[in-house]
């Protein structure tokens, strides 16, 4: 649509200044053939043009070239903007006809996160295309930015940029942390990759690493190549060099190829397949050595896993996790921490999950791979195919009265041991009142359960009933506004004294008992085993919180009064006749905004001695300063002490450490040191750990180290999750 030079000039006036005097200004008024082209003032605001087709100029004057009137020299500061481009600079020429500026002096260009500086310019306004002569610039995708500078930038239709002679870097201008410099980088923003070749990595100014070729992200998309390396040194392993390679198939499907060289074993391949679809995520690990030669020669070596989450429908959920090793020295020897190393049983588990409103059904099979091959086959978790379970739960309850009903189907199976199957229902009803300073509820409950067994057919119905009531009182602190309270509790539990001694145990145990135990309505968790109760529970808390709304302080106290001996036990265990339980109480502290502690305790009163203890303090400011002090008894276990810190020091360094020392057998149990450096563009993190085996003579030692480049691929160990583990609560700079 052509535009005469009235339009222009009223376009102007429109936004409150004329433009300034023009030589011949009618002469260019009709070239604009394909778009509309009007004048704005001469300021660094304009118009929004995002959704037209329309190129805005700004300039403190503007005449058209006596050379060649059909184009326009903008004088002084002058802006063009076109959608989400925009151009400032000192003097251009601008042809309407083909939309392109020159700049012949310093300019700025932006569009799309892109900014450039540079001089010497000849811009396609309407399609943000560009040469460009010795330039910087910065290119914003996604989380990541970017900058370097170039002796000359093209830009192509697609935003596509070819820079000359460039550097490219995560750093801010003026920092050497790290850069690549290249004859030639390419940069494509839509697809998140950047090509170099003739590239020269320099750290520190200090060159690390060249190749002919070499790719890189640009943005946080997916990417097929070469991932940055990783190293490692154990002495199971011995040193480690691992290099993984990413396939991003499709846009639902990728693949990962770690090739795992150690000195003192050989090579391992490990594979990770990962799905996307409607129904979930699908994931398949593996890990595979020929040959170890620290092992019996010419036996396979191996660890698989496959990972289901979904959903067939909002209603209906599926999970899978499936594991298989090769031998019980597998994680021990491969693995590099105590958690990985501790491992006796592989979880095998498929679950079918229908949610409605009320209720919820599950089928799940279950079993395990016994990785201690040395652990007797009566001794070993039974296979559950299947355990069919129905949860009713009555959200809207009348009255105060609620009901919930837990059901369960589940056939047992295990060599050379009691096999069949198991029904468990258990109705329940509940009323409950809440009040400002008081509660109180009742509850009644009738559990039956049935067996069919290899050695007869076993049926048991023990009803329950339970009375809980406490108070809030309160008093307010007018010194400092604080609020103290003061919390008793009373919880009677009656369940029928039922004989179970015939009953095979599945999947039951005895829980620890602790402060929560005061009020639970079964000892023992799993259907097996139904307490006889006849008890009285009395506790005693209180709170102190601050005007914020803050707990400074919470300590609780109780024990449970037994009217009747407890009868009904494990096998290979004796009935119970003690009048009373232990002591359990628990206290919290907050001394102040940084420092903090608790402590735990179960107390027999009988023999006057602790039967389980922790003790806790922790000291944690807002600048990542971090201590952590624990001590704890267990009477079957022995003394533990622990401790751990982070502590941030000068020049973004930071130092931090976990320790766990058994005092009976007076030996560390596993220690931890690391070593960070953080800045805005590079980290550096590097840790030590020197841990127990599994056999529990000797002790296993690894070191770690990462070298992130911002903006690039991290090199090594992810060292984070290995301070994060030995240190509670910590985190690194960034987080």
């Amino acid at each position: 649509m052509a535009v005469c030079c009235a339009l222009a000039v009223g376009t102007a006036s429109a936004y409150g200044q004329s433009l300034a005097q023009t030589q011949d200004l009618s002469k260019f008024g009709h070239c604009a053939t394909e778009s509309t082209l009007r004048f704005a003032k001469a300021s660094n605001s304009f118009p929004d043009t995002s959704l037209t087709d329309e190129v805005v100029l700004s300039a403190d004057s503007a005449e058209s070239d006596p050379a060649n009137p059909e184009q326009i020299l903008l004088n002084g500061t002058i802006a063009i903007k076109h959608r989400d481009g925009a151009l400032k600079a000192e003097n251009a020429r601008y042809d309407p006809e083909s939309n392109i500026a020159t700049v012949g002096g310093e300019m700025s260009y932006e569009s799309a996160g892109l900014q450039v500086r540079s001089s010497n310019a000849t811009i396609d306004v309407k399609e943000g295309t560009f040469e460009l002569g010795e330039s910087g610039y910065e290119l914003s995708n996604g989380d990541v930015i970017s900058q370097g500078r170039a002796g000359g930038i093209l830009r192509d239709a697609d935003g596509n940029l070819n820079l000359d002679n460039a550097t490219y870097s995560s750093c801010p201008p003026g920092d050497n942390g790290w850069l690549i410099r290249s004859d030639n980088i390419k940069l494509d923003p839509k697809n998140g990759i950047g090509t170099a070749r003739d590239i020269t990595l320099r750290f520190k100014d200090v060159p690390i690493f060249y190749a002919p070729v070499f790719s890189f992200p640009i943005s946080n998309q997916r990417k097929t190549g070469f991932l940055s390396p990783r190293f490692d040194q154990n002495d199971k392993t011995g040193l480690e060099y691992r290099q993984p390679f990413y396939w991003n198939i499709r846009p639902d499907t990728d693949a990962t190829f770690v090739a795992r060289a150690m000195t003192e074993r050989g090579i391992q391949i490990q594979t990770e397949l990962r799905h996307l679809n409607r129904i979930g995520t699908w994931t398949i690990n593996q890990e595979f050595m020929s040959d170890d030669d620290r092992f019996t020669s010419g036996v396979n070596r191996y660890f698989g896993r496959f990972r289901h989450d979904g959903a067939l429908s909002n209603r209906w959920t599926t999970q899978i996790d499936l594991s298989s090793v090769s031998d019980k020295s597998y994680f021990e020897d491969l693995g590099d921490t105590l958690k990985i190393a501790s491992i006796t049983h592989l979880q095998r588990r498929a679950d079918l999950v229908y949610t409605a409103k009320d209720y919820k059904f599950r089928t799940r099979l279950l079993s395990y791979q016994t990785v201690d091959d040395t652990i007797a086959p009566d001794q070993r978790p039974y296979k559950q195919l299947p355990q069919l379970t129905l949860n009713y739960r009555k959200l809207k309850p009348r009255l105060g009265l609620s009901a919930t009903v837990d059901s369960e189907w589940v056939y047992f199976d295990r060599d050379d041991s009691v096999t069949g199957s198991r029904l468990d229902i258990n109705p329940k009803l509940e009323w409950k009142k809440n009040r400002a300073s008081w509660f109180s509820a009742l509850a009644a409950s009738v559990r039956q359960t049935n067996y069919d067994v290899t050695n007869g057919s076993h049926s048991r119905t023990v009803p329950t009933i339970s009375a809980d009531a406490g108070l809030y009182l309160d008093s307010f602190r007018e010194t400092d506004g604080s609020l103290l309270t003061l919390e008793p509790r009373l919880f009677y539990l009656y369940a029928k004294r039922t004989n179970q001694d015939q009953i095979p145990v599945f999947d039951t145990g005895a829980l620890d008992f602790n402060f929560s135990q005061l009020f639970r309505e079964n000892r023992f968790a799993g259907a097996d085993r139904i307490n006889d109760a006849n008890q009285l529970s009395f506790a005693l808390s209180s709170r102190m919180i601050n005007p914020q709304g803050r707990e400074k302080f919470q300590a609780s106290v109780g024990q449970i009064l037994y009217f009747e001996d407890r009868t009904v036990t494990l096998p290979d265990e004796e009935p119970v006749s003690s009048s009373r339980s232990d002591v359990v109480a628990e206290l919290k502290l907050e001394f102040d905004q940084n420092w903090s502690g608790q402590t735990a305790l179960q107390w027999n009163s009988d023999t006057n001695t602790t039967e389980r203890s922790s003790a806790a303090i922790r000291y944690r400011d807002g600048s990542d300063r971090l201590v952590n002090i624990g001590h704890r008894y267990l009477d079957e276990q022995g003394e533990t002490l622990s401790a751990s810190f982070a502590w941030p020091i000068k020049n973004n360094w930071k130092v931090a450490s976990g320790w766990n020392y058994s005092l009976d057998d007076k030996k560390s149990i596993e220690t931890v040191l690391g070593v960070e450096y953080e800045s805005c563009c590079w980290a550096f993190r590097t840790a030590a750990r020197r841990y127990i085996t599994d056999s529990g003579e000797d002790h296993n030692t690894a070191f770690f180290f990462q070298l992130v480049l911002k903006g690039l691929a991290p090199v090594g160990q992810n060292v984070t999750e290995v301070l994060r583990e030995a240190v509670g609560g910590y985190t690194y700079s960034n987080e």
